[in-house]
């Protein structure tokens, strides 16, 4: 929300140290949002930035009139609600937080280190024979160290001589995945099914279910089951039978006494609060665990004091803590600084984790980087202004194991903040200088034309109101390297100048088996060049997924300096739709959400639902916040702070809070476990756990696991960065849906 009047901003400034030392009293967390706080007006959300032609403006800001009355001081001061509670402060207005509270019971459930379905190694992937086999159609590397060859993509994931899926994207290769939930009905189970595994034949692919040792039902029509006879002390393993031959039993587990997993964290100190994660299989055992970000978050473009270190832990879902990063004083605590790029980048069937570094960062090991340009840094030296700002300084990117936190590399950051003019007024704040996306995608790895070996590369961007850049980087045999970098430059108009959202999105626009990066109002081509862009501007949410059956991938955003939303082709730029007016418009969400839509998603904002194609109304509301698929239909859910709603679904998490201030995102939602439905994870109000709450609506659909679709996967990595965004699928998932096409991947 733009704020123009001088002497309201230098108020608004000159509150803001005092209500950071408020907050800091109360033990809040920080609102990443400048402004006024929320007064409850009709809008969804204070913005907390400025725009590409005025400097630091803040907002008004607001609760939206189904916030429940409650107010926040100002966004200086915690963010994450007064209470702390979740969607006290509700960004959407859809639902306030309350309801009935779950008792804590068994932090058991879905455990084990083997794969259950091995795919062609005598172990883990990396074992002897390796999961990848031979080099097959898509020119893939086995596991244990063969060489990539590039080649066109594959062949949708089908099978060399050892059993081992040979398509093109590389994938992780994750256990079973079991969990089990004790209802009122007797015991939910639910399972994966690989992406490689999947056949739309349903005979051909069935699971046998196994309560303490015997067989109890075949399923064939989904990869879940309500077992009327299970007790809270069975015992519940899967084996997959493909074209009649079964695999090996999956580990056992036993019920969850609720439908949550309780996950022990650790704060580095008081006053610290959990924020943003994203999953990976950190120690290869074939669970997703998760990288969980420490802060105590203040917008960049406030003039606060000097903020506290970020840390990022490894953590299991048994609550073990892997490790500890400690990224120095010199990285300022913000959700628009720290964004971390997890995945398994070289093959070895471990992930990585990758971050912008400085002096003062030490490792999961607890020491001082050292590689590369930081051999011999003095990470003693503060760089800090007076308003907690680094504008100089070394300024670095780091590779750390997932399995011990170790710095394996670090290298020159791709663009450093003194290598061009970013448009930032003077030189206190940095506003738009130091902005940043992250993840991770499937780029043209070769730097060259489109070709791409379907590795992952990992994505740093810096710059999104003015100067927008994107760089691309393959960590491999022990090796840091840039593949490209795009830059708009800093002139106004040229390219993607200026239209970058605070979202960074990716997909295969083109079908040509690499990635585009989607920054907002543009297209970054695959191998690093422009592509295309609309004449809108900057935004905040973004959205990139098939929102219009059989049109491809299609983007929806809400806008800032022009209000309205627009939605617009991936591959072309050409508007489906476009609405200009009602001022900045914050938050919007384009989705599946009705089983009534059967041609068009709805496309949501604060000026309303229309249809996804073309802007028609009377399109459901997909609400104005976050998603997941939770129910038994394939429409998605509405997902605001703490509670779940939409379609005959609803979860009340009392007990726990949203992340983000009037964001009130989650910590994160993905499929990490059971079968296609997301779970959603969630900070306690104590900051003393996570909670992951998995569905147990039974389902008929059939599909394999969202993990394993690549769109889904790389757009889950950018979950956590800057103000989050819900994944979408590379595929139509809705009413009147075909049967999922079979994923081009192998396994690592």
């Amino acid at each position: 929300m733009q704020l123009e009047q001088p002497r309201l901003r230098r108020a608004v400034r000159s509150l803001a140290p005092i209500l950071y030392f408020l907050s800091a009293a109360m033990l809040l967390p920080a609102c990443n949002s400048s402004g006024l706080g929320r007064k409850g007006s009709t809008t969804t959300e204070g913005s907390s930035h400025s725009d590409a032609g005025t400097g630091v403006t803040g907002g008004t800001g607001n609760g939206g009139a189904a916030s429940g009355g409650a107010t926040v001081a100002g966004d200086t001061a915690s963010y994450g609600g007064s209470t702390g509670s979740g969607g006290v402060v509700a960004s959407g207005g859809i639902n306030n937080s309350g309801g009935v509270a779950s008792a804590d019971g068994a932090t058991g459930g879905a455990t084990g280190t083997g794969n259950a379905m091995n795919t062609g190694g005598a172990t883990n992937s990396g074992g002897s024979t390796g999961t990848g086999g031979s080099t097959g159609t898509g020119g893939v590397t086995n596991t244990d160290g063969g060489t990539t060859t590039g080649g066109a993509p594959g062949s949708g994931g089908g099978t060399a001589t050892d059993g081992g899926p040979t398509g093109h994207y590389q994938m992780e290769n994750l256990d079973r995945g079991v969990v089990a939930v004790a209802v009122g009905s007797g015991v939910y189970v639910g399972w994966r099914m690989f992406g490689y595994e999947y056949d739309a034949t349903a005979s051909n692919v069935a699971y046998n279910l196994y309560r303490d040792g015997t067989k109890i039902a075949t399923v064939t029509d989904s990869t879940n089951f309500l077992d009327a006879a299970g007790t809270a002390t069975a015992k519940y393993a899967v084996t997959a039978v493909i074209k009649g031959a079964e695999g090996p039993q999956s580990p056992s587990v036993t019920p969850w006494a609720q439908n949550y997993l309780s996950v022990s964290i650790t704060r580095p100190a008081s006053g610290y609060i959990s924020s943003d994660a994203s999953p990976g299989d950190l120690d290869g055992d074939g669970q997703l665990d998760i990288v969980l970000k420490w802060d105590r978050a203040y917008d960049t473009d406030l003039p606060v004091v000097l903020t506290d270190a970020v840390y990022l832990d490894g953590i299991k879902l048994d609550g073990t803590r892997l490790w500890s990063i400690n990224l120095g004083q010199n990285i300022k605590s913000s959700p628009h600084e720290t964004q971390f790029s997890v995945y398994d980048f070289d093959g070895d069937g471990k992930a990585e984790v990758a971050c912008k570094t400085a002096p003062g960062t030490k490792d999961g090991k607890g020491n001082y980087l050292k590689a590369g340009p930081a051999a011999g840094a003095d990470h003693s030296i503060d760089y800090r202004n007076a308003q907690g700002v680094v504008l100089g300084g070394p300024e670095w990117l780091t590779v750390f194991s997932g399995a011990t936190g170790e710095e394996l590399a670090t290298v020159e950051y791709p663009v450093p903040w003194g290598s061009g003019d970013w448009g930032d007024p003077g030189t206190a704040g940095g506003n738009r200088s130091n902005r940043y996306n992250g993840g991770v995608s499937f780029v043209s790895d070769t730097g060259i034309g489109k070709t791409a070996t379907g590795r992952p590369s990992i994505i740093q961007q810096r710059g999104y109101y003015t100067r927008l850049t994107v760089s691309a980087y393959n960590w491999r045999e022990s090796a840091l390297t840039k593949v490209w970098t795009y830059d708009s430059g800093s002139t106004l108009g040229n390219e993607a100048f200026g239209k970058g959202n605070h979202a960074l999105m990716t997909a295969d626009v083109d079908n040509d088996g690499a990635m585009e990066l989607i920054p907002g109002s543009a297209t970054i081509n695959s191998d690093g060049t422009f592509r295309c862009a609309t004449p809108r501007g900057h935004g905040d949410a973004l959205h990139v997924g098939v929102f219009i059956k059989g049109k491809g991938i299609q983007v929806f955003t809400p806008h800032e300096t022009d209000g309205g939303h627009d939605c617009h082709d991936a591959d072309t730029c050409a508007f489906n739709l476009s609405v200009t007016g009602a001022g900045d418009n914050g938050r919007g969400v384009a989705e599946w959400v009705s089983m009534s839509s059967t041609t068009s998603a709805s496309c949501s904002s604060g000026v309303g639902s229309v249809n996804c194609a073309d802007g028609s109304p009377g399109a459901p509301n997909a609400g104005t916040n976050f998603l997941i698929y939770w129910d038994a239909d394939e429409s998605r859910e509405l997902l605001d702070g703490t509670w779940i709603t939409g379609g005959g679904a609803s979860l009340s998490a009392t007990g726990c809070s949203g992340n983000n201030g009037t964001k009130n995102t989650p910590t994160l939602t993905a499929d990490l476990l059971g079968d296609w439905r997301e779970e959603l994870v969630l900070r306690e109000v104590t900051n003393t756990a996570l909670r992951v709450y998995t569905t147990t609506a039974v389902t008929a659909r059939r599909m394999y696991t969202l993990m394993h679709d690549p769109t889904y996967r790389m757009q889950v990595s950018f979950e956590q960065s800057s103000y989050n965004q819900p994944p979408h699928t590379g595929f139509h998932i809705g009413a009147g849906m075909a049967d999922p096409p079979k994923p081009d991947i192998h396994v690592r």
